[in-house]
């Protein structure tokens, strides 16, 4: 009755179910399961157990030993571990192994069972990084709404202002920071929110070719224009056009952080500056103000979004929230760039981002 139900089991179970025998060192059972999870003949693993060791990956192998040898002296064990094939292909194992114990108490085989998991630990990181992906985006649109809500209101302000003073001169000018303001926010929330970007784990990067400078200077003149700040942005770029291919979105979203982070932390009489140049094929973005600059303790934690060290308020007592910088980071490595930066307290900061840039 037995060996027919095991052999039931082993023609229907993807299991692999084993018995190790430890005083020869064999396996007195193995399920032809193990052939389609290890990818090796059973047969030659009845003759040479060791052969299954070859598969284990290299970072796994010392773990796979310990844990052998603990069920050895009597423990009850249960691991996951991979099998490398190739560069490209690895299976995820998990295996459950139990002593078996003599009447004496000492143990003279080891059963159990493995099973390939790699799907279901796919699935778990699929779910992981969606969970890690929607608490980012909810974070980007909490924070990136802020600037053009800002100006808004601003705006808004600057209007009853001039409502009461019947002085209607810039209504056309105020119209268009409004406009611009509310595309902004809409390109934001189309962008963070749409079909591809939710459905897929990776965050979509829509490359278009446009016009560094100009688009720096449209984003600076948002600001100023709408004259919720007084420190002065100044933008210096060559005369001729430099031509990149960047996701428009995720740049301006990049330039509203920055300009934003240095209105916190420059005082009224201070400077923000802006460069744009091409370097070959690089595209180098230098972004500096005059202000507070960063103490030298809190550099390692200014990427940093799970470490709250580098926040702090800014000189209006605006409260931080602690992803701005690392929103930053991640749009501009997502484009396939890097940003770096210096800073000295009391001596203001700078920001260096570089983007590889097309030769058209």
């Amino acid at each position: 009755m037995i060996p027919n139900l095991l052999e039931q089991i082993d023609k229907s179970s993807s299991e692999i179910f084993f018995l190790y025998n430890l005083s020869t060192g064999k396996f007195d059972y193995l399920s032809q399961a193990l052939e389609s999870v290890w990818e090796e003949k059973k047969e030659d693993i009845l003759i040479s157990p060791s052969l299954l060791l070859s598969r284990i990956h290299p970072d796994d192998l010392e773990a796979v030993k310990m844990r052998f040898d603990k069920v050895c002296k009597g423990s009850v064990s249960k691991l996951e571990f991979d099998l490398k094939f190739s560069k490209e292909k690895e299976k995820r194992i998990r295996l459950d192994a139990y002593p078996i114990e003599d009447e004496k108490g000492q143990v003279k085989a080891i059963a159990g069972k493995a099973e390939d998991v790699s799907q279901q630990a796919q699935y778990l990181e699929y779910l992981l990084e969606f969970g890690r992906k929607k608490n980012n985006v909810l974070q980007i649109i909490a924070h990136d709404l802020q600037s053009p809500l800002a100006i808004v209101k601003g705006v808004s302000g600057l209007l009853e202002l001039d409502h009461h003073t019947k002085a209607y001169e810039e209504v056309e000018n105020y119209i268009n920071i409004l406009n611009r303001a509310y595309e902004d926010c809409l390109n934001l929330i189309n962008d963070v929110l749409n079909d591809e970007h939710i459905s897929s784990v990776a965050i979509a990067v829509n490359k278009e070719r446009f016009d560094i400078v100009n688009k720096v200077t449209e984003v600076a003149e948002t600001f100023y224009k709408s004259k919720i700040i007084k420190t002065a942005i100044e933008i210096k770029g060559p005369n001729d056009k430099i031509i990149g291919e960047l996701d428009p979105i995720k740049f301006v979203q990049i330039m509203n952080n920055l300009i934003t982070n240095s209105i916190k932390f420059t005082p009224p009489e201070g400077k923000i500056s802006i460069a744009v140049e091409q370097q070959e094929s690089k595209l180098i973005i230098t972004h500096s103000d005059t202000g507070i600059g960063i103490p030298k303790e809190l550099h390692p934690y200014l990427f940093n979004k799970k470490d709250k060290k580098a926040m702090r308020p800014g000189l209006n007592g605006e409260q931080p929230n602690g992803v701005g910088l690392s929103i930053i980071q991640d749009l501009v490595e997502l484009q396939g760039g890097n940003i770096t930066f210096e800073s000295e307290e009391n001596k203001g900061t700078t920001f260096y981002l570089t983007f590889p840039v097309l030769d058209f």
